[in-house]
C-alpha cells in the first residue's frame, strides 16, 4: 500500500464503471495524496463510443488517467487469456506500479474472474501490493467474507458518487443510494464514517 505521497497505482476493471463502483473511494483518495493513477477498462461489452466517454469522466472525477485495453466492442471473455496477460504484462512493465487494484478472484461474474486471473499471471515477477475488490459486492455477498481490509473513503464518498454518475447509460442499473448505504455499512464494521472493504492478496512492509 502507498503510505507516503505520490506512487503510482493501477486498476483494473472488467467494464466501464466498474473500478468507480468498487474501488472509486480509495482511487479518488490516494489520486488526493498524490499517486498518479491509471484506470484500466479491459473491455466495453456495448455501446463503446458512449461508454468509453463515460469512462474517461469517471476517470477524470476521480483524479485518474483512462486506458482502454480493448476497444473493439466486446467482452473479456473474447480476448484469448495469453493475449490478456499479454496486454497487462506490458502496462505493468511499463508503468511499475506501486499498488494494482483489480477483481477479487470469487466475484460471481465471468468476465470479473478472468481480469483477476490475468492480473495475477501479470503480476508474477512485479513486487508491488496487490488488492482485490468487488464491483457488485451487494450480489456478491455470499462469495467471500467481507474484507480483510477496510479503507476509509469518508472525505471521497461524494467523489467517488460522482465518478459512478458519470456513467448515465448505465444508471438504471447503479444505484447510488445503495453504493453510499454499502460504505456506510462498511465504516460501521470499520469504525469509520464511510469505507470500502478489500482482499489483500499481496502487501509488503
Amino acid at each position: 500500500m502507498i503510505r507516503n505521497s505520490g506512487g503510482r497505482v493501477v486498476a483494473f476493471g472488467a467494464h466501464p464503471d466498474d473500478m468507480e463502483v468498487g474501488a472509486g473511494g480509495l482511487l479518488a483518495r490516494l489520486a488526493k495524496e498524490g499517486a498518479k493513477i491509471t484506470m484500466a477498462v479491459v473491455s466495453v461489452p456495448n455501446r463503446s463510443q458512449i461508454r468509453i466517454e463515460e469512462a474517461k469522466r469517471g476517470a477524470a472525477t476521480l483524479g485518474a488517467e483512462l486506458v482502454v485495453i480493448n476497444e473493439k466492442e466486446g467482452r473479456v471473455e473474447d480476448v484469448p487469456m495469453y493475449e490478456l496477460v499479454r496486454r497487462f504484462d506490458t502496462m505493468i512493465g511499463d508503468l511499475k506500479p506501486d499498488l494494482v487494484i483489480t477483481h477479487g478472484k470469487t466475484d460471481l461474474h465471468f468476465d470479473h474472474g478472468l481480469v483477476h486471473t490475468a492480473t495475477i499471471s501479470a503480476l508474477r515477477r512485479t513486487p508491488c501490493d496487490l488488492f482485490a475488490y468487488l464491483s457488485s459486492p451487494e450480489m456478491n455477498a455470499q462469495s467471500r467474507c467481507v474484507g480483510q481490509c477496510f479503507v476509509d473513503v469518508s472525505a471521497t464518498i461524494d467523489t467517488k458518487l460522482a465518478s459512478i454518475a458519470c456513467h448515465q447509460s448505465q444508471l438504471p442499473k447503479l444505484d447510488l443510494e445503495s453504493s453510499k448505504d454499502l460504505a456506510r455499512a462498511m465504516g460501521r464494521l470499520s469504525g469509520f464514517q464511510y469505507a470500502e472493504a478489500y482482499e489483500v492478496l499481496r502487501v509488503r512492509f
